[in-house]
């Protein structure tokens, strides 16, 4: 580099001055040559080119290179590492600690040379500021800190010099300057963030503006489309004039061809034009009543510009509940409905209501609107097809006081609720209605021109939109039976339809895309159909409670149920993808590729997301405020996870529970203390209704026992000291003491006159007992603490509940009006929820199926298959002999459709125990071979006994079917330890009023609600027509004998489980039958106050005999007769030879066949195998009382 280049750094080349890099000249002209090498590096390059850059760089680097081999240098730079290499090595200074002790070692001149930014902007863009530190004398200012502390550090060695003091009031000035300055950039930078915020509210102001000009631009965009409907619909119509005059024209005759037709079509004067124009009958849709789809040329964008979550509008729509709501679009069309019985049509844009439906005469339960077009559904049990483009609707009319300027989302009503439609504007919108279905509409949906409906009459019908017609009926309880769900081979059967906290409809969803149907049912079960074929295809058994709504895509259906949950199933294999559970029941549903959103609970929305795994509320929530609410909780089930199942708490810790035992308590003790006092009052009264004040026939004494009983166990509860063991003991046996007194006044009348009085108090002091043990098991679990009585403890506990509850139903029959039978029902609930298997020997899958013995059929009856009601009402009235009246017959096909032989089998013993609590509910059974027998008695047992003597007495090695060799023995077989079992029959009992569950299991046949003839022989055996049949079962295991009797009843015997043989003798034989006398039972068994025969009853005085009437029942035995039975009594020859000639007919019922039984038609039956029946006992209107009129 030459010499010239060297002098400009300012670099001599001497070595004369050793200091002349560390003096003060030296670094100042160093300081120069930096300044100037960053300037060149640092500035633009616009004024010098690449090589002049470079030039400038090099000659920078090689003038510092070559002070740094300088000996001087090198001496120092050594004596400083020697003497402090640890802080070297170890030295992590941050760029401001650098900057900062360079500037405190630098003078004021070099300082002054450091080059600054000449950017007098701010860093928020837009917004000029002049910050004083910006301006020469400002970066002078700014350096002086340092400057200070280093004019600071070097007084103590300077102290009380004139110079010392002129910095110290030099440097006081600077620092107040610097501190005026803070506080005007200070102040200069709380008014940009002022402005800042002035103009973001300014942008949310424009935003709103343009929102709302958005949402104007829609509504005006939606007028301009209903116009542009209203002129396509106008060219349509007179399109089809123009087509209909042109075919006119062609087919009228000219005047050439009418003078060559002459008269002689005179006859046909009504044109088939004119036929046409005729009104059609009300229902069917009119020619010109077609379905027309409209769809939108363009879609809302508004919903866009909110942010997710939030609330757009609410909306005073109804004064009632609402009960069904769709929409089309955003900010389109919407429809509600609701409980005040009215349909309103909104326009979301506007948030107004356009028009009111009518039409239905009951409440919309159900609809669906796509495109212009809307279908509904009513309880009136009718559909509805309505096209909503011709409605008269102006978004802009003034009879809602509306300025044109006015913003369309920000109408609001001022009066807070429903605004009332133009009248009239929707009254062209009515298509047609279709009319089919018996029951209300729970479920509709529908895609092009097909419509599926479901009903509360448990059916499925699919309609023709073009004709407006049913095409197909699909019966579900029939598909109940044939659904191919599997229940699995283990002995404990998997409960599906446990009934919901509140009521559901049977056909609750349904979903339809081209031939495929989805249905969700109130049993829990999802069954897929084939419109094709009108049959399930597959069913999917999952949820345990109503299913509400269901939706499915091409892979996957989501379905939400009443049992809090909601399930994706993959419909390629129809197994559980997915399942998430709510803590409420899922009422509403839908779904996407993202999200799940569902209404489940009140007030709040919840949307859960699949990706992310979160979920969160939409509306009002939950507050804390609100009392008895918890906060919303969304919890993935994973199906294979196994994890240990949470211990539940026992429905007596449950509050509820509690507070109904003290209501049902207080209130008797209430009864009880106002009769006794009022007593004569009352007794005055000639009330109409004796069982309003049924307790007021009591003796004072006996009320003022109850009053006594009830407060004592008011105590137990209320006493803040534990009840001592023999206290409770005490009071338990005092109630018991007053039940058993209360049971044997039972015996001084006849059951149908016991005083009502009677059975009530019985049934009172029955729930008195049940609320002490409830009190008494409290009061211990809390002497003893939380974990003093263990959940599991309570086996015996909830034996003895159930059992005191059952008492009181089958001995006094839930006798109260107050509260009786509602009571019971209600504590059986909160018992039945806490269902838990009781323990006991493990029982089959299913009873068995050998068959000890079966009598041959040698003279069968008549068999035919799915008789319908109208031939059988036809069959009851032709009879083939008019003086034998209508035989018997087996009638198949009947019970396809009872749950009992399918989905919820009776041929399960675990299903049998999941309907009974556990088998712990009571059943009365008659223990004997049959009720004639010696040493017959009757029982209250707990139903799992039953069925463990059941499947112990059916034990018996199998023969082979239809084997007409007798068994060994017909008596009562004896175990190997001695103990004689004997056989167990439930006969004859009303099990379905004590057990509703049952009910729900069967359906009444249609038959039954036929018109039968009266008594073939005697119209005075004939009884007061019954309302309803009468029900009763009969289950026990094989070998079973209900003995020749006839009834007083046409009966409909239905056989559910194992198989049965059937005898029937026709009345004109009763007297060969030789029927009993009235016969004396001194066994009172288990003292069952109830009749156990058909028939009446006698009780002698203070019930110690009683004589029961069994006229009904012939004398002869027939398995005694012939052969199958030992004959413990003698005949006579003559007798036995007249019955042995005595025409019959018999049959062997299995399961799924039902036989009727003609009124006074004497019957013998016989349980082949472990048998569970049903009967249905009806009649006619034949009955005349003494005065003439009906007694019933």
């Amino acid at each position: 580099m030459a010499a010239s280049d060297n002098d400009q750094y300012g670099f001599h080349d001497d070595a004369g001055d050793d200091q002349s890099v560390l003096s003060t000249r030296g670094i100042e002209a160093f300081g120069r040559k930096v300044t100037t090498t960053a300037s060149h590096l640092m500035g633009p390059l616009s004024d010098q080119g690449n090589n002049n850059h470079h030039h400038h760089y090099h000659g920078a680097l090689a003038e510092v290179h070559k002070q740094l081999r300088r000996p001087t240098i090198q001496r120092s730079m050594f004596s400083m590492a020697k003497t402090t290499p640890t802080d070297m090595v170890r030295s992590k200074l941050s760029t401001t600690e650098i900057q900062h002790r360079a500037l405190t070692y630098l003078s004021d001149e070099l300082l002054a040379n450091i080059p600054e930014s000449d950017n007098s902007y701010s860093l928020f863009q837009g917004f000029k500021a002049s910050f004083p530190d910006l301006t020469e004398e400002g970066r002078k200012h700014r350096r002086r800190v340092s400057r200070g502390r280093k004019l600071l550090e070097d007084t103590e060695h300077t102290p009380g010099t004139p110079q010392a003091l002129h910095n110290l009031k030099k440097d006081k000035a600077s620092m107040m300057h610097e501190l005026e300055m803070l506080g005007v950039r200070k102040n200069m930078a709380s008014s940009e963030i002022r402005d800042i915020d002035n103009k973001i509210a300014n942008l949310h102001g424009m935003r709103r503006i343009i929102l709302d000009r958005l949402a104007n631009l829609e509504q005006d965009e939606t007028l301009l489309e209903h116009d542009l409907m209203d002129v396509e619909t106008r060219l349509e119509e007179a399109q089809d004039l123009v087509d209909e005059a042109e075919s006119i024209a062609i087919n009228t005759p000219t005047k050439t061809e009418e003078d060559l037709a002459g008269d002689q079509d005179e006859a046909g004067f009504m044109s088939q034009s004119v036929y046409e124009k005729l009104p059609t009958a009300a229902g069917t849709p009119a020619s010109k009543a077609k379905k027309r789809v409209v769809r939108r040329k363009s879609m809302p964008i508004l919903h866009e510009h909110f942010e997710a979550g939030t609330a757009i509008r609410e909306i005073r729509a109804h004064q009632d509940t609402i009960t069904a709501l769709d929409f089309d679009a955003p900010f389109g069309t919407m429809v509600t409905s609701a409980m005040d019985d009215s349909i309103r049509v909104w326009d979301l844009n506007a948030g107004r209501c356009i028009g009111l439906l009518d039409g239905h005469t009951a409440s919309v339960r159900t609809l669906q609107i796509d495109d212009n077009f809307l279908a509904t559904g009513g309880m009136d049990a009718t559909i509805r097809l309505w096209d909503l483009s011709k409605a008269h609707y102006d978004p802009h009319g003034s009879q809602y006081g509306r300025d044109e300027d006015e913003d369309g989302i920000a109408f609001e009503n001022p009066d807070d609720g429903p605004v009332e439609p133009p009248e009239g504007s929707m009254r062209d919108c009515h298509l047609y209605t279709l009319q089919s279905h018996v029951d209300e509409i729970t479920a509709l949906h529908f895609r092009n021109d097909t419509l599926v409906s479901g009903s509360a009459d448990k059916t499925l019908r699919q309609w023709d939109l073009e004709k407006g017609r049913c095409v197909q009926t699909l019966d579900v309880m029939w598909a109940a039976a044939q659904a191919s769900a599997s229940l699995g081979s283990e002995s404990s059967w998997r409960q599906t339809n446990r009934a919901p906290a509140q009521s559901a409809d049977f056909i609750g969803a349904l979903q339809v895309f081209e031939t495929a149907l989805a249905c969700g049912t109130a049993d829990g079960m999802v069954r897929l159909w084939d419109l094709r074929s009108g049959q399930v295809h597959r069913s999917l058994v999952g949820h345990t409670g109503p299913v509400t709504c269901l939706q499915f895509d091409d892979v996957h259906l989501v379905t939400g149920s009443m049992d809090r949950s909601i399930r994706i199933w993959d419909l390629r294999t129809g197994s559980i993808y997915d399942a998430y559970a709510y803590d409420n029941a899922i009422t509403s549903m839908m779904f996407d590729e993202r999200r799940i959103v569902s209404a489940a609970g009140e007030d709040v929305v919840k949307v859960y997301d699949k990706v992310e795994g979160r979920q969160w509320d939409c509306g009002a929530g939950i507050s804390e405020a609100e009392e008895g609410k918890t906060p919303a909780i969304v919890e993935r089930v994973t199906p294979q996870a196994s994890t240990p199942p949470r211990k539940k708490m026992s429905v007596l810790d449950e509050l509820a529970f509690i507070e109904e035992c003290i209501r049902t308590t207080a209130a008797i003790h209430t009864d009880a203390h106002h009769l006794n006092v009022h007593s004569g009052s009352l007794l005055q009264q000639q009330s109409a209704d004796d069982e309003k004040y049924s307790l007021k026939a009591l003796d004072p004494g006996v009320l003022k026992s109850l009053e006594d009983l009830a407060l004592d166990v008011l105590t137990v509860h209320a006493s803040d000291d534990a009840p001592s063991s023999q206290d409770g003991i005490r009071l338990l046996r005092r109630l018991d003491e007053d039940i058993e007194r209360t049971y044997r006044r039972f015996y001084d009348f006849v059951y149908a006159d016991l005083p009502y009085c009677w059975r009530q108090l019985y049934t009172d002091l029955s729930l008195l007992k049940f609320s002490c043990l409830v009190f008494l098991r409290g009061r211990e679990r809390a002497a003893g603490g939380a974990e003093g009585v263990e959940v599991d403890g309570d086996e015996k506990l909830l034996d003895e509940l159930v059992s005191v509850l059952d008492r009181a139903l089958i001995l006094a029959g839930g006798a109260g009006v107050a509260r009786g039978r509602k009571t019971i029902s209600k504590l059986l609930a909160y018992l039945d929820d806490d269902y838990t298997p009781a323990p006991g020997p493990r029982l089959p899958a299913t009873f068995p199926t050998s068959r000890p013995f079966t009598p041959p059929v040698k003279r069968p009856i008549r068999v035919i298959d799915g008789m319908s009601m109208p031939a059988f009402q036809s069959y009851l009235d032709n009879p083939s002999s008019a003086d034998l009246g209508p035989e018997p017959l087996v009638l198949t096909s009947l019970l396809t459709g009872w749950p009992a032989l399918s989905t919820r089998p009776w041929g399960s013993p675990g299903y049998l125990l999941s309907r009974t609590h556990a088998g712990r509910r009571l059943v009365p059974v008659e223990v004997g071979r049959s009720y004639v027998d010696e040493g017959w008695t009757q029982e209250l047992i707990p139903f799992r006994e039953l069925l463990s003597r059941v499947i112990a007495s059916s034990s018996a090695p199998p023969t082979q079917a239809g084997s007409q060799e007798p068994p060994p023995s017909s008596k009562d077989e004896t175990e190997e330890d001695g103990r004689e079992t004997r056989t167990t029959y439930l006969a004859q009992h009303e099990l379905f009023s004590q057990l509703p569950h049952l009910q729900n299991d069967i359906l009444t046949p249609d038959h039954c609600f036929t018109s039968p003839p009266p008594h073939p022989l005697d119209p005075s055996a004939d009884k007061p027509e019954l309302e309803l049949p009468l029900v009763n079962a009969w289950f026990g295991p094989a070998g079973t004998i209900t003995p020749l009797h006839t009834d007083g009843y046409h009966n409909l015997l239905c056989q559910v489980v194992g198989a049965k043989y059937v005898r029937l003798y026709a009345p004109h034989d009763s007297e060969a039958l030789c029927p009993r006398g009235v016969d004396g039972d001194d066994d009172d068994g288990d003292g069952l106050a109830q009749e156990g025969t058909e028939g009446g009853e006698e009780h002698e005085e203070k019930g110690a005999k009683r004589k029961v009437d069994m006229s009904n029942t012939s004398a002869f035995d027939v398995g005694a007769v012939e052969g199958w039975d030992p004959d413990p009594e003698g005949r006579d020859a003559i007798e036995l030879e007249e019955f042995r000639g005595l025409r019959y007919w018999d049959c062997v019922l299995e399961a799924g066949d039902v036989l009727y039984i003609p009124i006074g038609w004497w019957h013998y039956v016989r349980s082949l195998s472990v048998s569970f029946s049903v009967s249905f006992w009806w009649n006619g209107d034949h009955y005349d009382g003494p005065d003439g009129r009906s007694s019933a």
